[in-house]
């Protein structure tokens, strides 16, 4: 068995070698079985990498969690131990890792395709490994005769291209245009920025370090490159210095090139050291909070945010959508590059394929003109989509995955594992015309004994999940929370083309009518606070229980936790937490909320705050200092606290509606933004503006409002 073993996987891999292609091997059987026949197989493989428990000793060997560390390293042959599960997120990074020539090795049981047995993703799983890009070599069966796979056919190896630039050395044409691209950002006009896009292996972050390079060793220039880590633009620095013969290098962050220098700096500072580079490079933009890099525009003109599209940590592809609507508002003139062609393989690599239809990876939103040509007639069926039924359904699977990544920045292909296995989530769906236009991912929280309850709200236990129970415990002190049961909303997405139709609104209506069914106690949510999706949960009657203090990494924002109660024994807490957020909110402006956006303020403010700020002025001591400030006598820091007295009353009124002028007053009196900053953020050229304009904008709204007491 092992000679005809090793005949198999010599022309295997001769054949994989000539097409400069990949294949999926999956060994299905015992873990004795499997492993002696891996450890046969990798003597065609020079370099090996086993995940999972038990690594022969011929093997690097490496866990589940430390998938993503491997990225940016190739190997001939990858093994993935998947006898007691497997990480979708890690197989994605796994497979990424894998050279031309190379295999990627997956040990399964054959209980995956036992419905009794296994869970829907992992029977989708085995549904997949009869996909004609895969070689299956079952313990119950023979050995094929032949290492051909039908998939070989149709791969296309690479094209010799010759780099005329012997000093850039690019491999392939699309690579050498996209540093021409890089570079023209610098040389071009100003605030023409590059969105350099591009799948795995395609020498994206290779043809960004290349650009450096040559930048450095032709003007005298600072560039600076951010990205979510330094390991994530390790790339970019090692080929740069590949092609600067007298670079210095004074740490791992820096290189050096005579006055001329490359500098990573990390992103929670990227924005506020702008100005102190020439041209700045993003890398791995999509995991970078959308809320930076539109401040990034804001201050600096000579960019290159550069997005892996399928990426296995997390998909580009809802950045590809969202931020290049507000690229087009602030620099409409920005230009784009997909570097396509791959590099560490060959068009057409079965390995590749496989992957992108195992995680989703080219999942597409809804077709809205398969919608649009049904009739009218059609109408919307709001119903709850069993995981079962998705898993046996790859169109609407890829509708559903399609959906949320074009609706969050971050979707990877772990969530597609917990969508269809993890049993307290309830997926509900939109469906038209067998379309998904909408869909919501609820999960079903809490039950905690009182014990543990009273653990959770003293710090002193964190259960896996359950986000919202254990944070009305942990964050407020309501350990009757725990105890009672949530539904807390993880998700809600409409395609495009069917927003701002109520379809949002009809989707939590169908979630409150499946909490009610179930008997929950109080539904919530936690998402990042901007305007409008305060706006929309307010509409759907979720009030604000908790503002984060820091802002959410992923988001950019600060984290605003909403909750309904359905249960009378949830109302005797909801109201009490209720009145506690309003008055934690105005205490917190100052200190906590400085810098929050004002218009959001506003809408929390005047939603929540119960009474206006007292410091025991009367009537009249207020308005006759605010007659003479309007007048041009007194200073702001004299009638401070008539001033807070005042605007803290107007905004708790029913007529107060929002205006810029409105959020200058908020920034500067409630929120004590500094001089300098109010003058910046409302484009006055000095303090003394500043001053005059909070006078006249006082004036306008002292005017509207009604006496204070």
């Amino acid at each position: 068995m092992s000679v005809q073993l090793e005949t198999l996987f010599a022309q295997l891999q001769q054949q994989l070698s000539q097409h400069f292609c990949r294949q999926l091997v999956v060994l299905e059987g015992s873990f004795e079985w499997a492993a002696t026949r891996a450890v046969i197989i990798g003597k065609h493989f020079s370099q090996r990498l086993w995940a999972g428990d038990n690594a022969p000793m011929s093997f690097t060997s490496s866990s589940f969690k430390q998938s993503k560390q491997w990225l940016g390293q190739e190997f001939d042959m990858v093994v993935i131990n998947a006898l007691d599960g497997i990480n979708a997120d890690s197989l994605g990074a796994l497979s990424g890792t894998i050279r031309g020539g190379g295999i990627l090795v997956i040990i399964a049981p054959p209980t995956w395709r036992l419905s009794h047995v296994a869970t829907p993703f992992y029977q989708r799983l085995g549904r997949l490994f009869s996909s004609p890009e895969v070689m299956l070599i079952q313990q119950s069966q023979p050995l094929p005769l032949s290492p051909f796979v039908a998939a070989l056919a149709d791969v296309m190896s690479p094209p010799i291209f010759t780099d005329i630039n012997t000093q850039r050395c690019c491999l392939t044409c699309g690579q050498s245009e996209a540093v021409d691209a890089i570079i023209k950002v610098i040389t071009g006009h100003r605030k023409r920025p590059l969105v350099l896009s591009a799948d795995r292996g395609r020498g994206k972050s290779a043809a960004l370090g290349i650009a450096a390079a040559e930048l450095l060793q032709t003007r005298t220039i600072k560039i600076a490159v951010t990205a979510p880590s330094f390991a994530c633009a390790e790339t970019v620095f090692k080929h740069a210095q590949l092609r600067l013969t007298a670079a210095e290098q004074t740490h791992r962050h820096q290189l050096h090139v005579g006055a001329s220098r490359l500098e990573f700096v990390a992103v929670d500072r990227i924005v506020n050291e702008a100005s102190n580079f020439d041209f700045i490079i993003v890398d791995e933009a999509a995991a970078i909070p959308a809320a930076i890099l539109t401040d990034l525009l804001g201050r600096h003109n000579r960019l290159v945010f550069a997005t892996t599209i399928h990426g296995y940590e997390g998909t580009g592809r809802g950045f590809e959508i969202k931020f290049k609507q507000r690229l087009t508002e602030k620099m409409p003139q920005w230009r784009s590059y997909c570097l396509e062609q791959p590099i560490r393989w060959a068009i057409g690599d079965p390995l590749e394929a496989w992957i992108f239809k195992a995680l989703l990876l080219a999942a597409q939103a809804p077709n809205v003109s398969v919608i649009e040509a049904a009739p009218a007639t059609v109408s919307i069926d709001y119903t709850v989509l069993p995981a079962a039924q998705l898993a046996l359904n790859e169109v609407l699977l890829n509708q559903l995955f399609g959906l949320l990544i074009n609706a969050h920045y971050q979707t990877s292909p772990n969530d597609i594992q917990q969508l269809l296995d993890d049993p307290n989530l309830t997926l509900i769906v939109a469906l038209q015309a067998e379309v998904i236009i909408g869909c919501c991912v609820v999960s079903k929280e809490g039950g905690f004994d009182p014990e543990l309850a009273q653990l959770v709200m003293q710090g002193k236990r964190r259960p896996q999940g359950h986000l919202l129970a254990q944070s009305l415990a942990a964050h407020l002190g309501y350990a009757i929370a725990a105890e009672q049961h949530c539904y807390r909303i993880l998700r809600i997405a409409v395609a495009d083309g069917f927003q701002q139709q109520g379809i949002g609104t009809q989707l939590i209506e169908t979630v409150l009518q499946q909490a009610m069914n179930e008997n929950i106690d109080y539904i919530g949510t936690s998402f990042g606070a901007v305007s409008e999706l305060v706006d929309f949960w307010s509409h759907c009657l979720l009030r604000p229980l908790r503002l984060g203090i820091t802002k959410d990494a992923a988001s950019g924002h600060h984290s605003l936790l909403c909750v309904k109660p359905l249960s009378n024994a949830a109302g005797l807490w909801f109201d009490d937490a209720q009145s506690l957020f309003g008055a934690s909110f105005s205490c917190q402006r100052v200190e906590q909320f400085n810098q929050l956006d004002s218009q959001l303020f506003f809408k929390l403010y005047a939603d929540n705050v119960q009474r206006p700020l007292n410091y025991g002025l009367s009537q009249s001591q207020i308005e006759h200092q605010l007659d003479i400030f309007i007048k041009g006598g007194l200073g702001y820091d004299v009638v401070v606290a008539s001033l807070e007295s005042w605007l803290s009353d107007y905004l708790l009124q029913d007529d107060c509606h929002w205006h810029d002028d409105l959020g200058f007053a908020i920034a500067k009196i409630l929120q004590k933004q500094s001089w300098l900053i109010v003058a910046e953020r409302y484009h006055l050229s000095s303090q003394k503006l500043a001053q005059q304009h909070l006078r006249n904008v006082v004036a306008r709204y002292y005017s509207l409002s009604s006496p204070i007491y």
